[in-house]
This record gives structure tokens, C-alpha cells and sequence, in this order.
């Protein structure tokens, strides 16, 4: 991994120092062996990418394309991207991705899946305005669970489940579709506080007016 010094991003002050030099910036947890990660490059090359990832096979996957393409707005974070988030105090990413989370299959190992909405709340502190979350799943039972964690988030987001079209096929999800798996995908998008604010108003006015006539 001798190449990896150059693209490797050690923390939060590195990161604040390099979102100036970009239109956006772009978190990709968990990107596998980089497929999403380099079409994200592609499509938005005045982006800053940050691609977490802490296996070490897929991180040399990623490195390996960003030298045959030669890009440039790529950062790789190699620990565990909770670390990352909790260092961020202000509101940073433009956009989230979750391309197929480890599924976790057996009951008693659900604890450890990515996407709870603890996560996902701590997602919600650091996006900017209209701010969006991908996540996708090819393990059914993931789906519901995600959805069920999603709606307890709904203070922070509007969410809705959309196609996969135009989103490239990782080599994960054509192994999923070969074995009967169908893709879910939903769109998270951050509540406008204000927004918020103003509906939490409304309802406390409500209750008043309810109080004053009963007595």
C-alpha cells in the first residue's frame, strides 16, 4: 500500500482543508472494491470524493483504478467512518452513499448493522441543506429492517424508495441479481430545520388553543 499516503485522508482537519478547493463533497461508506466510488469520480470531477472502506483488499482495488483513470478527487479513509463522523461539528457532505452494507444476515448479529437510525441521525448532523442519503440492499430482510430504521428518523428526513437506473451495477449487486436478489434502493433527503421548527410551532399552538378551551 505504498501509494496509499497520497490519497489517504487521516481525519477531520485534513478534510475541512480540502472542501474549499471543491463544489461538493461526497461520502461513500463502505465502497467494496471501488465501482461506485470511480463512477462518482467521473461524474462529478469537482467533487472531493471520500471513500471509507477498512478492508484492505477493496482499498487496493480502489487504488489500483484511481491509477489507470488518474484521479484526483479521491480520499480514502480506512478506519471505521464513525470515527469520522463523530469529529464533525458542522454541517459538511452534500451527499451520502450506502451501496450494499454488510447484511448481517443471522438474528443475532442485527446489532451490528450500519444502518440504524442512531447513524443515520449522526449522518443528518453533518449533511448541508437539502442535503441526500443512497442506501441500497439486496438482502430483503435488510430492506425492511432499513425502512423501519429510516421512519424512526423522520424529524431529520423525507425518504423515498426509487430505482437503481443510472447507478452503476456493483460487482456485488450483478452477483445479487444472478441469485435471484432484487436491489432496494432508498433516497434520504435532510429536513430543512427551519422547516421543522415551523411544524413544531404549529403543533405547540395547536395544543395551546385545544388547552384554552377545554378550561
Amino acid at each position: 500500500m505504498q501509494s496509499l499516503p497520497k490519497y489517504y485522508l487521516p481525519g477531520y482537519n485534513e478534510l475541512t482543508s480540502l472542501t474549499n478547493n471543491h463544489e461538493k463533497v461526497i461520502l461513500e461508506i463502505g465502497f467494496g472494491n471501488g465501482d461506485n466510488t470511480t463512477f462518482l469520480a467521473s461524474q462529478n470531477p469537482n467533487a472531493l470524493i471520500i471513500a471509507a472502506e477498512v478492508y484492505l483488499s477493496g482499498i487496493g482495488s480502489l487504488l489500483a483504478s484511481i491509477s489507470e483513470h488518474s484521479f484526483t478527487n479521491i480520499k480514502i479513509f480506512d478506519k471505521d467512518v464513525r470515527e469520522l463522523l463523530l469529529q464533525v461539528d458542522q454541517e459538511i457532505f452534500d451527499e451520502v452513499y450506502i451501496i450494499c452494507p454488510d447484511p448481517w444476515p443471522k438474528a443475532r448479529h442485527h446489532k451490528r448493522r450500519l444502518v440504524q437510525h442512531e447513524f443515520l441521525k449522526l449522518l443528518a448532523k453533518v449533511l448541508k441543506k437539502n442535503g441526500t442519503v443512497y442506501i441500497s440492499t439486496d438482502w430483503d430482510n435488510y430492506a425492511e429492517s432499513m425502512q423501519e430504521e429510516i421512519e424512526r428518523t423522520k424529524d431529520d428526513f423525507e425518504f423515498k424508495k426509487i430505482s437503481n437506473e443510472g447507478m452503476p451495477v456493483t460487482r456485488f449487486q450483478k452477483r445479487a441479481m444472478n441469485e435471484g436478489r432484487s436491489i432496494s434502493t432508498f433516497l434520504l433527503k435532510v429536513l430543512n430545520q427551519n422547516i421543522f421548527l415551523i411544524h413544531t410551532l404549529n403543533l405547540l399552538l395547536i395544543i395551546s388553543d385545544i388547552k384554552i378551551k377545554l378550561y
